[in-house]
C-alpha cells in the first residue's frame, strides 16, 4: 500500500508530482534520511533511467535495452541544451547560473510559499510559454533537513532552488523548440498501419530535464535523489516507500537501512 502511494505521489519528477491523501496517516516505516541519501547517491545512471521509465505510461512496450537507448538519447539532448543555455546566459545573478539562464530566456520566475488552493503539495512547475514557479515551502523544508542531517558533505553547496529551476528551464526550452528538439519529436508507433498512431514518450522530457540540470549546474550527483529528500519534508513514510521502490527498480535491497527508533 505504501509503495503504491509513493508511486502516485511521484508519477513524474519535482513539480509534476502532487501530494494526495495516501491513506498512510502517521503510520508506516520511516527510515533515517542520511543512510537513504547515501544509498541513492551510489546508484548509477542506468538505475535512474529505469526509475524514470517506471513513470512512463507506455513503459511496458519496451525492453530494457530499448529503454536504455532512449535514455542515452534523452540525456544527450539535455546536456546539449544545457551547454547552449550556459553559453547564452548573461550572468545577471553571479551566484546562480540557473537564475541567469532563466533571465536570459526572459522567463518569469516566481517563488511563493505554497500553491493556491491547499490540500496538495507541488514543488515546482512550468506553465507555457514563460512562467516558472518554485514553491518555497518545499525548498525550505528540504534545506532544513539537509542542514539537520548534515548532508552538505554528500550534496555539496548546491542550492535546491537552482536544481528545481534548472529542471523547469528545460521544459521551457522544449516549448520553444518543440518542432526540433528530440524529446518532442521522438514518437513511438502504437499500432501498425492502416491504424497507425504515434505517441510521445513523456519520460524522455523528464530524463532530459534531469540531465540538463546536472550539466548546467555541474552537479556531482543525479538530481533524481531530491525526489526522496523533498518528499521526506512532508511525509517520512511516503519518502521511505519511494526510496524502497527505487531500490527495487535498481535491483538493490532497500531493507539495509535501519528503521528510525524514535
Amino acid at each position: 500500500m505504501a509503495l503504491n502511494g509513493a508511486k502516485r505521489l511521484a508519477d513524474s519528477l519535482f513539480g509534476k508530482a502532487e501530494m494526495p491523501d495516501l491513506g498512510l496517516g502517521d503510520t508506516g516505516t520511516v527510515l533515517p534520511l542520511r543512510p537513504m541519501m547515501e544509498r541513492l547517491l551510489s546508484l548509477d545512471r542506468e538505475a535512474w533511467g529505469l526509475y524514470a521509465w517506471s513513470r512512463e505510461p507506455l513503459e511496458g512496450k519496451f525492453d530494457r535495452e530499448q529503454k536504455l537507448q532512449y535514455q542515452r538519447k534523452a540525456e544527450a539532448c539535455g546536456r546539449e541544451e544545457a551547454a547552449l543555455a550556459a553559453a547564452e546566459a548573461v550572468l545577471e545573478v553571479p551566484d546562480s547560473l540557473a537564475k541567469s539562464a532563466a533571465a536570459s530566456m526572459k522567463l518569469h520566475v516566481t517563488a511563493p510559499d505554497t500553491p493556491v488552493g491547499g490540500g496538495q503539495v507541488t514543488f515546482a512547475q512550468y506553465v507555457e510559454p514563460d512562467e516558472v514557479t518554485i514553491f518555497m515551502d518545499a525548498v525550505e523544508k528540504a534545506e532544513a533537513l539537509a542542514a539537520s542531517e548534515g548532508l552538505a558533505d554528500l550534496l555539496g553547496n548546491v542550492k535546491i532552488f537552482d536544481i528545481l529551476l534548472a529542471h523547469e528551464i528545460f521544459h521551457a526550452v522544449e516549448f520553444k523548440k518543440e518542432n526540433t528538439i528530440y524529446t518532442k519529436t521522438e514518437r513511438v508507433e502504437l499500432w501498425r498501419k492502416p491504424f497507425s498512431n504515434k505517441s510521445r514518450l513523456v519520460c524522455l522530457g523528464e530524463m532530459a530535464g534531469m540531465a540538463f540540470a546536472e550539466e548546467l549546474l555541474k552537479l556531482p550527483f543525479s538530481p533524481y535523489v531530491l525526489d526522496v529528500l523533498l518528499m521526506y519534508g512532508y511525509h517520512g513514510a511516503a519518502a521511505t516507500a519511494l526510496f524502497e521502490e527505487i531500490m527495487e527498480i535498481a535491483g538493490e535491497n532497500g531493507g539495509k537501512v535501519e528503521e528510525e527508533t524514535c
